[in-house]
């Protein structure tokens, strides 16, 4: 890999750690389209510039993920108000240390991949694991429905990210598929978030355990 891909890839993981300790959702939401934006500039750096593939890859991530869903999830956070995490299940600190040795398990589930997964180098799958190991602890240790979301995507550009080390051997309808059910996911999810805060005036997922069906 070249000196580019590295820098790109460290990015990246600092990223992951940006993520995982901001409690601002627009800081959040942001974070995601630059790391979105890094894994399509990584595309076409694995793959070369003279690589059509690699132009619609990278063009279909950054057109979904770089403008369309940040855009989404904006809109709903000017609607639903809903500016901070202000509650997590896990404190924030504590989701500092849970990324760090999320970032220290990563390099060594990626050590110990075969060299063929780890053709273009032990950052990259290391990188990768290390995105899904963020996407996760967003998902588990945070309440609002938005923070989730993100969370859910984070953890694809995760996977997406390690499909990259298969870039040139991966085809294209199905990358292509893969983008799309991601962006239909946060339709119906952005949908499910408006719905939950019409219902409860906040975006809080905890409120979802309290419900249950009326006796007759």
């Amino acid at each position: 890999m070249s000196a580019w891909s590295y820098t790109i890839l460290v990015t990246v993981l600092l990223l992951n750690l940006l993520l995982a300790v901001t409690s601002r959702l627009s800081v959040l939401i942001r974070g995601f389209a630059i790391q979105a934006a890094c894994i399509a500039v990584l595309a076409l750096l694995l793959d070369g510039f003279n690589s059509p593939h690699a132009w619609i890859v990278a063009g279909g991530v950054f057109t979904l993920k770089v403008v369309l869903i940040p855009y989404f999830l904006n809109r709903a956070v000017v609607r639903t108000n809903a500016r901070r995490e202000l509650e997590p299940l896990v404190s924030y600190g504590t989701s500092l240390l849970l990324a760090s040795l999320g970032v220290l398990l990563a390099f060594a589930l990626a050590a110990r991949l075969p060299m063929e997964a780890r053709r273009a180098g032990l950052l990259l799958a290391a990188a990768a694991f290390a995105t899904m190991l963020t996407g996760l602890l967003l998902l588990v240790t945070r309440s609002k429905a938005l923070t989730e979301v993100v969370g859910y995507l984070v953890l694809e550009n995760g996977i997406f990210l390690f499909g990259l080390t298969l870039l040139n051997r991966m085809p294209l309808m199905v990358e292509m598929g893969i983008l799309l059910d991601v962006f239909v996911g946060v339709f119906v999810m952005g949908i499910v978030v408006y719905n939950i805060h019409r219902t409860f005036d906040h975006i809080d997922v905890g409120a979802l355990t309290s419900l249950k069906e009326e006796e007759p």
